[in-house]
């Protein structure tokens, strides 16, 4: 139930906060919303660390009273909107069945491959049914009428390049995360609550440097911004592959400098790559930014499977395991940072040539694409 709201919820969040901002002032937007998407995914470990601490079952009341506050402000604040004039949605559940299906069964061969044996006829046949359903999702987006994916989507350039960035650079995420976080249970046998505490340099360098975004945009360009950002998170895992000890008692000098690379790279790149939505005419800024948002969660699923493979499936991989996902991790974030380097997005950034900067057309939601 939670991961259908979030499924709602989130791609809806962005698509309400793009069309409210002229181009020239979206990446300070989607740089507060990573801000707070960013230190609310990597506080989690932190906070989840230390409830764990005291009551395990204290971190399922977490939701209602963040949810609640949410809600109220929602109804305060949020634009009313509703459905564009002259199109109704259909649902395609087939297509939606077949993404989630092909992605489980790659998921799953890749987390079971170590118990089942790599050769196992289960592994393969995992790995075959998804490979088999993800073109068959393909062939049904590509004749569906209305499909889960619409296909046009990716005549704009640098969504494409968005898409697969986003892609990539939350295999790598979604990978260092959960190396950290054995590295500091496993390797060094620290508890919970401090291993949660070591993370946070993470979201605290992410907080303030998506904060900053917009005018590291506007100083560099949404491509070296992007291209930047991805050199910065791959420098991360390259920091712990050459530094980091199996005793944990330098972690300010072997490790925590990593964290503040990958913080830096997350909230360059993040901000950009999402904001990519904004380029899509405004009746598809919710489909695009639910794709933005399939890539990230695709992308930390499959991050999250590929470890446990690289590390042969243990329950604590031992230090040399750990650095075979940090060459991971340095790879996939390389990838995110070559997608990053095809993004042309060609917004201008004078606000004499924006007329949606002025006037009454600020925030009422006007076809972005008319203004670039």
């Amino acid at each position: 139930m939670q991961g259908v709201a979030a499924a709602v919820l989130v791609p809806t969040s962005l698509s309400l906060a793009l069309p409210a901002f002229p181009p020239r002032e979206r990446a300070t937007a989607v740089g507060v919303w990573t801000a707070v998407s960013a230190v609310a995914a990597s506080s989690g470990p932190v906070a989840g660390g230390l409830l764990a601490a005291t009551d395990w079952r204290w971190i399922f009341l977490i939701n209602p009273p963040v949810v609640l506050v949410a809600w109220l402000a929602g109804l305060r604040l949020l634009p009313r909107t509703g459905p564009v004039r002259g199109e109704r949605r259909r649902l395609d559940p087939l297509g939606t069945l077949l993404v989630l299906l092909g992605t489980g069964s790659v998921t799953t061969a890749c987390v079971e491959a170590a118990d089942w044996g790599y050769g196992a006829p289960a592994t393969l046949g995992f790995l075959a049914a998804g490979l088999v359903l993800g073109a068959l999702a393909v062939a049904h987006v590509r004749r569906h009428p209305d499909p889960v994916v619409d296909p046009a989507l990716f005549r704009t350039r640098a969504f494409t390049s968005a898409a697969l960035g986003l892609l990539s650079y939350f295999l790598a995420y979604a990978s260092a995360l959960l190396a950290a976080t054995w590295l500091f249970t496993g390797v060094w046998g620290w508890s919970p609550a401090g291993a949660g505490l070591a993370v946070t340099p993470w979201p605290l360098t992410v907080l303030v440097v998506s904060m900053l975004s917009g005018r590291i945009v506007r100083a560099l360009g949404e491509r070296t911004t992007a291209i930047v950002g991805g050199v910065c998170f791959a420098a991360g895992p390259m920091w712990w592959l050459l530094l980091a000890g199996g005793d944990g008692g330098h972690y300010a000098v072997e490790f925590m400098p990593g964290l503040v690379l990958t913080g830096v790279g997350a909230g360059l790149y993040q901000p950009v790559m999402f904001a990519a939505a904004g380029l899509l005419p405004a009746r598809q800024l919710s489909l695009g930014s639910g794709v933005l948002m399939m890539s990230r969660q695709g992308g930390s699923a499959l991050g999250v499977a590929a470890l446990v493979v690289i590390t042969g499936g243990a329950a604590r991989p031992g230090l040399d395991a750990l650095r075979a996902g940090w060459v991971f991790t340095a790879g996939t974030a390389a990838l995110a940072a070559v997608a990053g380097a095809a993004l042309r997005t060609r917004v201008r950034t004078d606000p004499a040539e924006i007329p949606a900067a002025t006037g009454e057309n600020r925030g009422s939601g006007t076809d972005p694409i008319r203004h670039h």
